[in-house]
């Protein structure tokens, strides 16, 4: 009987497993939906942000010859930090002195900041494609969002203060 017991309980349990991991996987399939999907536009909210904005046709060509005229520096650009990188870990690793781990992180430095003030470019340009009441909309929208990310931010220190409450009594 016992053993009856045990196996009907297991074979429910991987039952139910067997039914839970799908739904997991949700409409993105096995990446599920909280990873980052790529494709350009679409990729960071892109097709979110043309609908909220309502882009015209006109400027979703423009923004789309922007984006494709800047992906090849972007991707040099991003090659040249891996390779940044990667020569201050092989250097780190080779123990190397402290003079030159200044240079190579230095280098890295140098090339972040490039990468910075090209999306510093970019949202200008972006920017630049956009109407007067899109401009404003843009601002409300990211308003908006540093509002629900403060309410986040204190829902979790409230959170951690009352879990570290607890655990003191």
């Amino acid at each position: 009987m016992k053993s009856f017991k045990l196996l009907a309980g297991s074979v429910v349990l991987l039952g139910s497993v067997a039914l839970a991991i799908p739904g997991f996987a949700g409409e993105h399939g096995d990446k599920g939906d909280w990873q980052h999907r790529g494709g350009g536009f679409d990729g960071h909210g892109g097709k979110r942000i043309e609908k909220l904005l309502d882009l015209t046709d006109e400027q979703k060509a423009t923004l789309k010859t922007q984006r494709e005229a800047q992906q090849d520096s972007r991707e040099v650009q991003q090659a040249k930090i891996a390779g940044a990188r990667k020569a201050l870990a092989t250097a780190v690793e080779s123990g190397a002195n402290d003079a030159e781990l200044n240079v190579l992180a230095e280098t890295l430095g140098k090339l972040h900041a490039e990468q910075v003030l090209a999306g510093a470019k970019a949202r200008k340009a972006f920017i630049a494609v956009l109407t007067d009441e899109q401009k404003q909309k843009l601002v409300d929208l990211k308003a908006k969002r540093e509002a629900r990310r403060e309410e986040r931010k204190d829902a979790r220190e409230h959170h951690r203060n009352s879990s570290n409450s607890a655990n003191d009594a």
